[in-house]
């Protein structure tokens, strides 16, 4: 058994936290997070979000001190990379310049991490070629979370990017498919991540989420967006319903085929062959229906390739890169 940590992901609309041991999920807890919290997929305030985490942690109970987080694609750089084979001190020093284009600040004000995901080698046996998931993000931005979950009494023992948490689901795990996507089907977007071999490879992000449902819905019933989204998860009941979100069933479904011919084109060397879908939107069936329609790939729950839960297990799929960041680098 692992050492046990609290797994936590904050979306744009809700805070996922999973308690996990390396082997099992032991508790997981979603909270709606308070409006104005997030904006453009960025927390507005460290301090209230270290209060919300705080008191939401005391409501679920069993949260351990110890933070996996998942940091806010807004707030880091996530690439996979090739670069020669060199000493961990030399890659030290030249990793930085291979965030030259995406980084406008000084490159001393970041950190950088990486994960080897393969090498290749000449024929004799020399190292030759590193294969990377490598990672920026701003130390001003770490240390702010390092005081926030300090303030919500805890303590921000692991820090990851989604990429990365979600490939500790994938990587070395016999249940899973080593060439797939997951496809998560969250509040504001739809997220497609690919993996080559077990390996994170590129991420494609459509700007159509949960939040598109709920305006339907809420222009249907005269709901807010908070009213529509608590109706929408306690299930479509009419024919008025599904005839309300019917387009933007159809939006997601087509984009999420584009999406993967696109990959499919670009990648001839890599078959796809398996989905997984989470988020929110992985149980509305009548979406997950449609982007059957879209797409000749089998479709499952992440849920299948997730450590066991002992308790809320439908809501698995709603938090697996809180429960990725959990698991370090592979089984």
């Amino acid at each position: 058994m692992g050492k046990t940590y609290t797994g936590i992901d904050i979306g744009s609309s809700t805070l996922k936290m999973a308690v996990c041991d390396g082997g099992s999920i032991r508790k997981i807890a979603l909270e709606e997070l308070p409006e104005g919290l997030m904006s453009e997929g960025r927390i507005t305030s460290f301090e209230a979000m270290a209060d919300f985490i705080k008191a939401a942690a005391r409501r679920s109970g069993g949260m351990t001190k110890h933070a996996a987080f998942v940091i806010p694609q807004a707030d880091c750089v996530t690439r996979r990379i090739q670069m020669p084979a060199m000493s961990v001190r030399d890659l030290e020093i030249n990793l930085p310049y291979e965030f030259r284009d995406y980084i406008t600040q000084g490159k001393d004000k970041f950190f950088y991490d990486y994960a080897v995901v393969g090498t290749r080698a000449l024929p004799d046996g020399t190292p030759e070629v590193m294969d990377l998931l490598a990672v920026a993000a701003s130390k001003q931005v770490i240390n702010d979370y390092a005081r926030m979950f300090s303030r919500a009494g805890m303590k921000l023992a692991i820090a990851l990017p989604t990429a990365a948490a979600l490939q500790n689901l994938v990587r070395g795990n016999v249940s899973a498919r080593a060439n797939c996507c997951i496809i998560d089907f969250s509040h504001a977007t739809t997220q497609l991540h690919f993996f080559a071999d077990g390996a994170y490879d590129v991420s494609r992000v459509i700007e159509i989420g949960m939040i598109d449902f709920d305006r339907a819905l809420g222009e249907l019933h005269g709901l807010d967006a908070h009213a529509a989204s608590g109706y929408r998860q306690a299930g479509l009941r009419d024919e008025k319903d599904l005839e309300a979100i019917r387009g933007v069933c159809e939006s997601i479904a087509v984009e999420v085929g584009r999406a993967l011919n696109f990959y499919g084109f670009n990648n001839p060397e890599t078959t796809i062959d398996t989905v997984y879908a989470c988020g929110g939107g992985s149980m509305v069936e009548p979406l997950v229906a449609k982007v059957a329609e879209y797409i000749d790939l089998e479709q499952r729950s992440i849920a299948e390739i997730m450590p066991s839960a002992s308790e809320n297990v439908s809501l698995a799929c709603r938090c697996p890169a809180a429960v990725g960041a959990t698991m370090g680098g592979g089984r």
